[in-house]
């Protein structure tokens, strides 16, 4: 992604986020995601694009979402609750982040993402999300979802769990 592309997008989120509209605000998150890790066509993260995804940019997006969210959202709120509360448990984030459907089970199946709720009332941490949902149908379905990404489908850790250690890699840059 070229340096104005990003700069464009960066543009496009402060402004969206200014407004509240966490919903766009996490799609063009993810549409950054994507440039950045050169996947736009694959149209999902996968680990090594977590693995290799640039500091600067996962800085820049998050200050981005820590600022207008008072510090209710953003990567280093998820990676705070993940490492203390959540034990570095990705199931536990899910939970405590209002990720899954249920949580009186041990096992949750995830939200459809159009069920997030994307307010500032949503629980600590629960955003952004959608650089987790989105994933090709045929993923979906081998996590037992309905090919919608995420939505009904197990936990996969592996995923969330790269983004932490590429966080914590990135903090002691």
């Amino acid at each position: 992604m070229m340096t104005t592309d990003i700069q464009d997008g960066l543009q496009e989120l402060d402004s969206l986020l200014s407004h509240a509209d966490w919903q766009l605000a996490d799609e063009v998150t993810l549409q950054i995601m994507l440039a950045v890790s050169d996947r736009r066509e694959a149209g999902w993260l996968d680990q090594a694009a977590i693995a290799n995804f640039p500091c600067a940019t996962l800085h820049e997006l998050d200050q981005r979402w820590l600022f207008y969210s008072s510090g209710r959202f953003g990567f280093s709120t998820q990676l705070h609750i993940y490492r203390e509360a959540a034990e570095r448990s990705s199931f536990e984030f899910s939970r405590q982040a209002g990720w899954v459907m249920n949580l009186w089970q041990p096992i949750g199946f995830f939200n459809f993402y159009h069920w997030l709720n994307f307010s500032l009332d949503a629980p600590q941490g629960h955003l952004p999300a959608l650089w987790f949902w989105e994933m090709p149908w045929y993923r979906s379905w081998l996590i037992g979802g309905f090919g919608t990404g995420r939505g009904g489908g197990f936990g996969d850790p592996s995923l969330f769990d790269a983004l932490m250690l590429r966080l914590e890699r990135c903090q002691s840059i």
